[in-house]
């Protein structure tokens, strides 16, 4: 029986979540201040109204720093929230504050696992690990953008991807074949299907 044990993501998850975040609202924030300020420019000094798209630059720009404070809070509620787990009988994650997200991805069903790292994940050396069943499109189809769905399960923030998907993919085999293929050589199954058994572990480990 294989034990489920929780897994946390890596802490610099967190920093990748803060960069993406002033990478977005940074980029609100400019164009939003390119409009109301050439809108204050051009605006003639005799119009009453002047002063009127400073004013909403200036009331803009509290929101949007008051969004980007409650953002960062709710990344540190979120990270704690995140964990993952390789139970029995498939792929466990939980995450959610107040929208609970529980999701259980069984082996049986994985055909393909993934690894990818965006730009900034690139900069602080995390990954993310992909589940794909039969009915999420092929392996990387979706980060290309041509419209496959995504993976049924994504784990964030993995520093080391490759041992985490070399033990997924152990487990997509056990549960396909059993603990082992050696173990039903006795069980009057004929020898052409034990060979068939025999390749498809090739394949799957070879993955």
């Amino acid at each position: 029986m294989v034990e489920k044990e929780w897994r946390m993501l890596d802490p610099a998850a967190k920093k990748v979540w803060r960069v993406k975040g002033i990478i977005i609202f940074g980029m609100i924030w400019i164009f939003f201040s390119l409009g109301t300020l050439l809108g204050w420019y051009y605006t003639p000094l005799s119009d009453p109204g002047k002063d009127i798209p400073l004013w909403i630059f200036l009331i803009g720009t509290i929101v949007l720093v008051s969004v980007f404070i409650v953002y960062n809070i709710w990344i540190l509620m979120y990270y704690p929230r995140y964990r993952y787990a390789l139970g029995e009988q498939g792929i466990l994650i939980h995450r959610g504050i107040w929208w609970k997200y529980r999701r259980t991805i069984p082996y049986a069903r994985i055909q393909h696992i993934s690894v990818d790292q965006g730009p900034i994940e690139q900069i602080f050396h995390l990954h993310r690990v992909n589940s794909y069943t039969a009915g999420t499109g092929s392996m990387g189809g979706a980060s290309a953008g041509s419209g496959i769905t995504g993976p049924e399960g994504q784990i964030l923030g993995v520093r080391n991807p490759e041992p985490l998907k070399e033990e997924i993919m152990k487990r997509v085999m056990q549960s396909r074949l059993g603990d082992g293929v050696n173990d039903i050589s006795g069980s009057g199954i004929s020898k052409d299907i034990l060979a068939e058994l025999r390749g498809i572990r090739k394949e799957l480990e070879k993955r």
